[in-house]
């Protein structure tokens, strides 16, 4: 059981250090970029569909 501590100790710390380093390392983001990103994933999706022939259902009376 304490070889378990002597092991989980420097691993939880080792996590916790490296955590705290890339938290404090990360550059932040301007929102514009998100936005760019959606409206550019929004053209790609729109314009697939208008690539897909449409089906045009016929309607026919009965009588």
């Amino acid at each position: 059981m304490t070889n378990l501590l002597y092991l989980g100790i420097p691993v939880a710390i080792l996590v916790l250090v490296g955590l705290v380093i890339s938290i404090r390392e990360r550059r932040p983001r301007p929102i514009a970029t998100d936005v760019d990103d959606f409206a550019r994933s929004m053209k790609a999706l729109s314009s697939s569909r208008g690539s897909r022939p449409t089906s045009h259902s016929r309607g026919t009376k009965a009588g």
